[in-house]
């Protein structure tokens, strides 16, 4: 299936290279422009240009656009009218009319400039008046978008910051003024929404998703003094917060007036989200995370110097050259060559990765793991993802997360988890292992899943939660599973493991609760070796998600740092004596689920090549499948709800009572076929399960029978061409003779 085209507009700026990331990361054909600041990769546009808009459009042909591009220089603006409303406004009119005229989607950034700052926070209706030549000009550049584009989403924002070393944005600036030891001046007047720039663009990329149209704020949840932010991002960066000074917006003598008690309500985008939008703590987290991360990278590459980095650079082409001897894919003999259900795909990327975190013997987790989690982070849109080692640690964090004595509505002992009698054991053991008691639910011969619905019946008065696998990449009826945690208030948690890359609804899965959970073993989409991840939607889980991995303390220091709170001898907490070392307080009972920075190098490759290995399994599903349609006398084939997109964990086969599956599977494995059973079938049945305390809901029948009649093939992107030939003509052999 072809990509989405997305053009971004605007892409050499701060928001827009956000928004390129991010697409990038969420399956989508991307193309950027710049005007003034050329970068690699971007195509240069003057959106002032009609001709050289039209000329663009034609060339990309977009589905989408993200209009960043604008003059915002406020300042500027003022001494500059002409130029401000030729750029601002007739620059969006050419993009609109050429949006409108190939019936592409238009999302268009606006600012809380609109508006006059007296009566702030604004919602989505308010009346705008805004004060200064820049505001005026995104005024009028709204109204032309409305007026020329039928399918579009506006966004309205504020306080855009970010880490970003090519930028200005204030963060930067602070930063840069701060480290050379000169103090700052910043208003104690002006009050706005501080938004963090990676939120901005996610945000924005589940509201297209969901095709919201119409005006929407994207901000952060916070709304406070420029001045105040100011000091919480010099604690941030570990910098001097009174190096900061507050000083009125008149005191600066601008030129161009300000609105002062400006930001924007997020109601409506809550709403939209199912969720509050980000707030500071939350995003200061993520912002920390990325500024260490580059600090640690160039620190750690400032440390080869000299005969160091040539050698280093040796060894780097030294592995590549090695890959290219060892591992370059060899050819496939038929009955001799095995053909694994499933395997490990790789390049010399990998390799390299690999040898160049084991040079910086940076044993534990570190810049690797900031990149690969910001990676996956914004592949889901996600607010936040948590490296874990492996994905039965995935699920159970997942689970422990819900029962910490600090979270509204937490989970007691007791309670019930309702999820499907075929499963993977370390999906169920979470649940027994927390003292938690697990509703058994009968899947579905086809889809292998959860039957939907005989959830709602499943429910008693102890049920809080839904535990929901999408089994071998299958999207599970998330309608359904979403509306009944919706009304009965359950936490939902996606079992995404062997889902990697499956959308339902366009959407993907992992990303419909609030925690997922995914798996990075050999056999999975992706690989560390051993690896998993914590996909954390909702913002209430993330703290305490990361709690609890790193030994339950309540510090959230990266290792190798002391004080990024500025008060480590300042807290009070529980019993302990007043000022006790806050690295060494601990608010949760946890565990030490840390992968290394190792694993995390590996990942980060493994990241870039998801939309490329999840195509790979489609197809090779889609052909194993029409080569098996005229054999449904002797088998059932895997069901697929037309609502969703799996990305196949492998290829399911039920055989039907004139069939032994003994004798097809031993029929394959005698080919050097490899097959699997569908994990556990009906789990009760395993010797491990047999005597936990449980419920089941009405009969398994259906469980047994995946049990007792189902087993899968790989689909896997390390299957040649000739692999798939190859298991098609034998099952075919096989079905012809009987």
């Amino acid at each position: 299936m072809a990509k989405v085209r997305a053009a971004v507009i605007g892409a050499s700026g701060l928001v827009g290279r956000a928004l390129a990331r991010a697409l990038e990361n969420s399956r989508y054909e991307v193309s950027g422009t710049y005007g003034t600041r050329a970068a690699d990769g971007l195509v240069f546009l003057d959106i002032r240009d009609s001709a050289a808009v039209r000329e663009y459009f034609c060339g990309f042909q977009p589905d989408i656009v993200f209009l960043t591009a604008a003059l915002t220089n406020v300042d500027y603006c003022e001494d500059h009218p002409e130029e401000a409303f030729a750029t601002n406004v007739e620059g969006t009119r050419h993009v609109a009319r050429e949006a409108a005229q190939c019936g592409c989607k238009l999302v268009f950034y606006s600012t809380d400039y609109v508006f006059d700052g007296k009566n702030g926070p604004y919602e989505e209706e308010a009346e705008a008046s805004p004060v200064s030549v820049y505001g005026r000009s995104k005024l009028e550049a709204e109204k032309a978008v409305q007026e020329i584009v039928s399918d579009y989403l506006m966004v309205r924002t504020t306080v855009v910051y970010g880490w970003d070393r090519q930028s200005k944005n204030f963060a930067m600036q602070l930063y840069q003024k701060l480290q050379g030891g000169a103090t700052m001046a910043v208003p104690e007047d002006q009050i706005g929404n501080p938004t963090l720039v990676d939120y901005l663009a996610e945000a924005s990329i589940r509201l297209v998703q969901q095709g919201t149209r119409g005006i929407v704020n994207v901000v952060g949840k916070d709304l406070l003094p420029r001045s105040e932010f100011a000091k919480a991002l010099a604690r941030v960066f570990g910098l001097d917060p009174a190096m900061i000074v507050p000083v009125s917006t008149a005191s600066l003598k601008q030129r161009a007036e300000r609105p002062l008690r400006g930001g924007l309500k997020v109601e409506r985008l809550s709403q939209l989200l199912g969720t509050e939008a980000m707030s500071l703590e939350e995003a200061f987290k993520r912002l920390r995370r990325q500024w260490r991360g580059d600090a640690q990278i160039t620190y750690v590459k400032a440390e080869r110097k000299g005969e160091s980095a040539g050698v280093a650079k040796e060894i780097l082409d030294r592995v590549k050259r090695y890959y290219e001897l060892v591992h370059k894919e060899r050819g496939f003999v038929p009955f001799k060559t095995p053909i694994s259900y499933a395997g490990r795909v790789f390049g010399e990327q990998e390799m390299i990765n690999l040898v160049d975190s084991a040079l910086d013997f940076w044993l534990t987790l570190g810049p690797y793991g900031d990149q690969f989690e910001r990676k996956m982070r914004s592949f889901f849109g996600a607010r936040d993802f948590i490296l874990v080692n492996s994905g039965s640690s995935a699920t159970l964090l997942s689970v422990a997360c819900l029962m910490p004595h600090d979270l509204e509505g937490h989970l007691e002992k007791g309670d019930e988890v309702i999820t499907p009698a075929v499963t993977f054991p370390s999906t169920l053991a979470p649940i027994v292992q927390n003292g938690l008691i697990p509703v058994l639910v009968d899947a579905e011969v086809g889809t292998y899943n959860i039957n939907p619905c005989l959830i709602e019946k499943a429910i008693s008065p102890r049920t809080r939660a839904l535990f929901i696998p999408h089994t071998l990449g299958n999207p599970c009826d998330m309608d359904i599973i979403c509306d009944i945690a919706r009304r009965h208030q359950f936490f939902l948690i996606e079992d995404a493991c062997d889902a990697l890359g499956s959308t339902f609804r366009g959407r993907l899965v992992g990303s419909f609760g609030d925690i997922g959970t995914l798996s990075f073993f050999p056999a999975h989409h992706i690989t560390t070796g051993e690896g998993g991840g914590v996909i954390v939607n909702s913002s209430r889980f993330s703290k305490v998600a990361r709690s609890l991995r790193d030994w339950g303390r309540d510090c959230w220091c990266a290792p190798g740092e002391s004080n990024t709170c500025t008060k480590r001898f300042g807290w009070h907490l529980g019993d302990l004596p007043a000022g006790y070392d806050h690295k060494y307080i601990y608010s949760h009972i946890g565990y030490n689920l840390k992968p290394t920075d190792l694993q995390a190098a590996v990942g980060v490759a493994q990241a870039d090549r998801i939309q490329d290995f999840v195509q790979k399994r489609r197809d090779n599903f889609q052909k194993l499948y029409r080569a098996l349609e005229p054999y449904q006398d002797f088998i059932i084939l895997p069901r697929l709800d037309p609502r969703s997109q799996p990305a196949w964990f492998g290829f399911p086969i039920t055989v039907k009572s004139k069939v032994s599956k003994r004798e097809l599977v031993q029929w394959l494995e005698a080919a050097k076929i490899e097959t699997r059973a569908v994990f556990g079938g009906n789990i009760l049945r395993q010797p491990g399960y047999t005597g936990i305390e449980c419920r089941v809901a009405g009969e398994l029948t259906q469980s047994d029978v995946i049990m007792r009649d189902t087993f899968f093939i790989g689909v896997y992107p390390g299957l040649t061409e000739e692999m798939v030939n190859f298991m098609i003509a034998r099952l075919q052999s096989f079905f012809d003779q009987l």
